[in-house]
């Protein structure tokens, strides 16, 4: 995503058929892995880029900023990011 001087990484964690309907995604930042460290609203992401999903930064985005689709994280990373979800959403 461009970004004012910048690229962004984001993940996307919105629900597809939500995000089908709309002009925007649900997505958490990717940082560098040096900003953030692991903790449970912190998420590290080695694929498709490196990284640290930050949870609690968790925002809406207009879908005509994405540049790219770069890929998609593990199975494991994702489920993370679920759990994360749930505790800074209270779910």
């Amino acid at each position: 995503m461009q970004t004012v001087g910048r690229d962004r990484v984001v993940l996307i964690v919105g629900n597809d058929a939500v995000t089908e309907l709309y002009d925007f995604v649900q997505g958490v930042p990717v940082e560098e892995p040096v900003v953030v460290r692991d903790t449970l609203v912190a998420v590290p992401v080695s694929e498709p880029v490196k990284g640290v999903a930050i949870v609690v930064d968790a925002s809406a985005f207009r879908k005509e900023r994405f540049a790219k689709r770069l890929g998609a994280v593990d199975a494991a990373t994702m489920e993370r990011v679920e759990i994360a979800l749930r505790a800074v959403f209270d779910l």
